[in-house]
This record gives structure tokens, sequence and C-alpha cells, in this order.
């Protein structure tokens, strides 16, 4: 009788991929200046911003509060496919185009080359550097050997969480801190009900102004 439950239990785990799902968290992105390119004048770099942003993941849904950056909340989901950009001053919304390619979820850390590519809109040589620590937690490295000047070069993937915890640039790179492990509000990812679509802005007349009567 054991040996039956073991059995149903082993074939429960293979036919629902969910029982063993990457884990839901949240953490503070810490930015840190990389400056790689030797060729580039001071004038050109870009400097990371102070203060840290905050991301939130839950299953294939990201949100990332872009503190000190823009303060716009970038939310993505990858069931949908879609990307929104929420300007909280304003209570208005816009949809983009494509999220931020350094985040992503890979189905296995061991070979997330094409989670990578597909995260990505440019072209990826993608290479597996090996494992490394990541502010304690244990990390895969990947490398993009022909990175441009504003491509992510390199990710470090958390086989725990399914998700870069690492990622640089020629010039700017971060690090997720204060990993909290945890079930994430679904309505940490949804448009609050008050925000308006981003009326597009309307041109000032060019020339003389109106004349007044």
């Amino acid at each position: 009788m054991f040996k039956a439950v073991g059995l149903a239990a082993a074939f429960l785990l293979v036919a629902n991929p969910m029982v063993s799902h990457a884990q839901d968290f949240s953490a503070d992105v810490v930015y840190f200046a990389t400056n790689k390119s030797q060729a580039t004048s001071a004038k050109t770099v870009k400097s990371p911003p102070h203060r840290p942003s905050k991301l939130y993941v839950g299953q294939d849904n990201i949100r990332l509060e872009t503190r000190g950056l823009t303060e716009t909340i970038l939310l993505v989901s990858g069931q949908e496919r879609t990307t929104l950009a929420l300007f909280p001053a304003r209570k208005e919304y816009q949809a983009l185009a494509a999220g931020p390619s350094e985040y992503f979820r890979a189905q296995n850390a061991e070979d997330a080359c094409p989670d990578w590519q597909k995260a990505s809109d440019q072209k990826i040589d993608c290479e597996k550097v090996g494992h490394e620590t990541v502010d304690g937690r244990k990390a895969v490295k990947y490398q993009n050997k022909r990175a441009s000047e504003d491509a992510t070069s390199a990710v470090w993937i958390d086989p725990s969480l399914k998700f870069v915890i690492k990622w640089e640039g020629a010039h700017v790179g971060a690090e997720l801190r204060n990993i909290k492990e945890a079930p994430q509000a679904a309505d940490l990812f949804a448009v609050p009900s008050d925000y308006d679509v981003l009326k597009p802005s309307k041109a000032k007349p060019k020339g003389f102004g109106q004349r007044k009567r």
C-alpha cells in the first residue's frame, strides 16, 4: 500500500508541474555602478539611482517600483505577455512594447539561455559561466558575449526562485537584497480601478498665440 501511495505521489509531481513551481517573493533592488567600458568618457557614464527600487514577483507576474528613477511602476504579465507603466502621481497608465529584460523567470536555472533570449528584444549570445554566490544565495551566472553598451551583459539566476537576482550592464548593475519568500497579493499586479489611460499631451500651437477679443 505504501508503495502504491509513493508511486501516486510521484505521478502527481510529474503530471502537475505547479507542485514544484518557482517561489513568489519580494525584494529590494540595489543599484551599483560598473563602468566596465574604459573608452567611454566620464560625461556619458550613467550613474545608478541612490534609492533602491522594490520588486514583487508572483507566479508569472512582476511589479517593479522604480523609486529614485522615474517614480513609475512597471507591471509585467508573463501569461498575457503585456507590460504596463503606472504613473501614481497622475493616476494614469500606459501600455509598453516590452518589459525590463533584466528580470525574468527561468524554467531551469542550469539551462536559462532560452529564457533570457525570450525576455530580451535583442539578439543574445548567451553562455553559461558557472555557479557563484550572490549575497549568500546560490546562483548560476550567464553572460552575453556580444552585449552592446545599452544591453545587459550578465545575469545571475537563483535556482530556488528561478529568477534573476543580479544583473550587470556596461555602466550600471543591480542586485536583489532582503529577499522575502512569500505569496504576493494579486492586486499588486493589477491596475488600480481609479487609474485612467495616459492621455497624450497636447502640442502647443506654433507661431502667434490666439488674439484676445
